[in-house]
């Protein structure tokens, strides 16, 4: 072979080895594929080659995103096949809450027939969680304005207008029944102080007996001989001492209980309905608590102004909470499903940065069901910030649901602490000991 063939063999053999290249990196596909194109007032950080899935299944790619008549316009190319129906809605979703985007497709209706290629529709404008933020503060501070004016029945106003006068009554109502029994609660109170003053006195006199059994001078050291007589002896000296023990344990249990009530409320934007949480938190000891209350409360024949609410109403929640640092971990029943929740706080130790706090919580592990026409087979994963506005009240946001249907929440969370409860409990506690005590002494 002559210089010239070899040198010709190997620019042709560049030439291939470059085109391959090109063609690898580009990205570059043989596959059938057609145009379609989608516009939007604002494609929320939508980039070039992002993917377009339908139904979750990534059927083709974002090939280019232009200006049109003052919109946005995404061009995509979707593979030969895939068929979407007329009717379709397009929108833009990420992958979580900081996630990569993509071009979701809600499939159309089938006997409305294909859209064909080289269509332009329109799409609904992504909910930019800046301007949620902006909105929801702007609707909480007329909720707050309006709680001072009177609002129609059956209105958000009115009904918290409502709540706050129920839980005022509930308060008084407490109040009347403290201030009625607080005379009989002194007075047992300063009996019990007068008999607990006895019981050392007993106690003290008791080691001193003890100390002179132990001789047998006397007429009662020599009947302590008897085996059984001096056993008797010890016995009663024993339950005496447990007594005086759970006389103190249960006069600290009075004063060790805590309880606050809580609200939250939680204002959904894409379907423009509210979701309410109502709960009572107990805390024994300091790092423990207990939590009761319902979730999703509504009235069941109440429906969303618009779209479809995929939260079912009327939950009950019951969890065991453990509190250290700047972390609170819950476990237990969440919306009736098992799950668990932990809040952070990572700057609990600063007065200002304590206010700013994360939540996660995760129940409901074996999901499978449909509900209001979806397929739910994942767990339901919440995620929100809360900022507390005064002692008592925090503002935030929230996603719930980010595996299933992310549903982005304006949140609301009232906590106030009720002292006259929290003596109730510390009093069902001393019933509860001294009638555990009354059975021991029975048996």
């Amino acid at each position: 072979m002559s210089l010239e063939s070899k040198v010709g063999a190997f620019v042709l053999g560049g030439l291939i080895l470059l085109g391959t290249a090109i063609f690898l990196l580009g990205d570059f596909s043989m596959e059938p594929r057609y145009t379609i194109s989608v516009t939007f007032h604002d494609v929320g950080n939508l980039s070039k080659d992002s993917p377009v899935k339908l139904s979750g299944v990534e059927v083709g790619k974002v090939k280019s995103l232009v200006l049109e008549s003052g919109l946005a316009k995404a061009v995509c190319q979707i593979r030969k096949g895939v068929d979407i129906y007329k009717g379709a809605h397009f929108t833009v979703a990420s992958t979580g809450i900081i996630g990569s985007k993509f071009l979701a497709v809600e499939q159309g209706n089938l006997s409305r027939g294909l859209i064909e290629a080289g269509s332009t529709l329109e799409g609904e404008d992504p909910v930019m969680l800046e301007k949620a933020m902006t909105k929801a503060l702007g609707s909480l501070q007329d909720m707050l304005g309006e709680l001072n004016a009177k609002g129609p029945r059956g209105s958000l106003t009115d009904n918290l207008r409502d709540t706050v006068a129920n839980v005022r009554e509930l308060t008084a109502n407490l109040n009347d029944l403290i201030e009625t029994t607080k005379p009989g609660l002194e007075k047992a109170i300063d009996r019990t102080d007068a008999i607990t003053s006895k019981l050392d006195a007993l106690l003290e006199k008791s080691n001193t007996m003890m100390a002179s059994l132990s001789t047998d001078k006397g007429a009662v050291g020599a009947l302590l001989h008897d085996p059984k007589v001096k056993d008797d002896v010890k016995e009663t000296i024993a339950s005496v001492k447990d007594a005086a023990s759970t006389a103190k344990d249960v006069f600290g249990r009075i004063t060790q209980f805590r309880t606050w009530w809580n609200l939250d409320w939680r204002y959904e934007h894409l379907i423009r309905t509210t979701h309410a949480d109502v709960g009572l938190k107990i805390s024994p000891r300091p790092g423990r608590y207990y939590y009761l209350g319902g979730a999703n409360l509504a009235n069941v024949n109440d429906a969303p102004r618009h779209g479809v609410d995929y939260a079912p109403p009327n939950r009950v929640d019951g969890l065991l909470g453990f509190e250290k640092g700047p972390f609170d971990l819950a476990v237990g029943v969440i919306r009736s499903g098992g799950g668990a929740r932990l809040t952070v706080t990572p700057f609990y130790k600063s007065e200002f940065g304590k206010r700013f706090s994360v939540m996660a919580q995760g129940y409901d592990f074996s999901r499978n069901r449909q509900y209001n026409g979806h397929d739910f087979t994942h767990p339901e994963y919440d995620f929100g910030i809360l900022a507390r506005v005064t002692k008592w009240l925090g503002i935030g946001a929230r996603v719930e649901d980010v595996q299933e249907v992310p549903r982005y929440q304006t949140w609301a969370n009232i906590m106030f602490e009720d002292q006259d409860v929290s003596y109730l409990f510390g009093l069902a506690t001393f019933g509860t000991a001294a009638t555990k005590g009354r059975s021991k002494n029975n048996q």
